[in-house]
């Protein structure tokens, strides 16, 4: 089995990471760090790798990029126990266990370092340039929460969260039934990007085969998902929490109980869920009409200012991308890349070396 998701996010508080708690480093055999530099193939080697074994009929979580969903930052082999991450800045990753349980794999050594240097100028250019665009990406993004959060404050009174909350019971009632071991695995299931806004919802079809569709404008989907994911964890459940990138450590976007092939996913009428729905929860109708009609010129102001500065967010994002692409292509002319795909293949035979032994 194959999903995806993303483990950092660009978000208010800046980049908002789950790469520390992604992998028990106590249960699992290897995880190599991998060092390198922009444009040093490092999503290159763990996407061969990742080829390599889903030959030999392994399954894979592929950690995708928020800020390039094409790249990868991480891979992980569920079956085998091993896992590959990218170790560099913004997602630091240092060993626990050095040795006995994380290895460093630098790719620097395929680097032409004496090259680079005469870049320096240009490196440094475009690093801080980049710095710019990510801090002033996370007051726009501070802005949008702001607005949401405006938003849901007129809408989620009482009464709207009386009948969440009684959907929500009844939800557990139908769908939540004894499981193993509660065990909470926190992941980003959507990230914004210059396009508009990326939901890997193929990792949601793998994973579920009956997905209620929280049809929902003013981010209420929190309300009803949070006592899902206590009551799921309390039956023994494995829950993946896929929160909101607006509110990365706060608000719940989606849920996934693999266990129960069951998914929960927030969407809207004008962006739906694009798979086949069990049963669509309408969570604007839990607002009180009243409430909507007295709120209706302050929302729709609201919601039109939100939209101008998500799509200032789009632009500054994909500005940063193109300095990133412009990184790279300094870096690419320098980088042994055969000799990077061969290190690659070395360490799939590595991997499936050790799993013989």
């Amino acid at each position: 089995m194959n999903t995806a998701f993303f483990l950092g996010a660009n978000t208010p508080q800046g980049f908002a990471s789950y790469y520390d708690q992604w992998l028990d480093l106590r249960r699992l055999n290897r995880l190599y760090i991998i060092k390198g530099t922009p444009g040093n193939g490092k999503s290159g080697f763990m996407r061969r790798v990742a080829g390599r074994l889903a030959e030999k009929g392994y399954g894979n979580e592929l950690i995708l990029c928020s800020s390039d969903p094409k790249s990868l930052d991480g891979v992980y082999f569920p079956e085998l126990g091993v896992a590959f991450a990218d170790g560099t800045a913004p997602h630091v990753m240092e060993p626990r266990y050095p040795l006995a349980v994380e290895c460093y794999l630098p790719l620097t050594q395929f680097v032409n370092d004496a090259a680079l240097a005469r870049e320096r100028g240009a490196v440094i250019l475009l690093r801080d340039g980049l710095q710019g665009d990510y801090a002033r990406l996370s007051r726009v993004l501070t802005a949008v929460r702001s607005l949401r959060d405006e938003q849901r404050a007129i809408v989620s009174g009482g009464a709207a969260l009386d009948t969440i909350r009684r959907r929500a019971r009844g939800v557990l009632r139908r769908e939540v039934r004894k499981g193993t071991g509660g065990v909470l695995r926190k992941r980003f299931l959507s990230a914004p990007a210059p396009e508009g806004g990326v939901v890997l919802w193929d990792t949601v079809q793998t994973l579920a085969d009956k997905v209620y569709e929280l049809q929902d404008s003013y981010g209420q989907a929190h309300e009803l998902l949070a006592p899902v994911l206590e009551a799921a964890l309390e039956a023994g459940q494995e829950v993946i929490a896929c929160y909101d990138p607006c509110a990365p450590f706060t608000r719940l976007a989606h849920l996934i109980l693999p266990g129960l092939r069951l998914a929960f996913v927030s969407a809207t009428a004008k962006e739906p869920y694009p798979g086949e729905i069990y049963r669509r929860v309408r969570l604007d109708a839990a607002i009180p009409r009243e409430t909507a009609h007295q709120n209706r010129l302050r929302l729709r102001f609201l919601r039109k200012t939100e939209a101008a500065l998500t799509q200032d967010a789009r632009e500054i994002l994909a500005r940063a991308s193109e300095k990133h692409v412009q990184l790279e292509e300094l870096y690419n002319p320098h980088v042994d890349f055969a000799g990077v795909r061969a290190l690659a293949d070395a360490y799939a035979d590595k991997v499936l070396l050790d799993r013989a032994e």
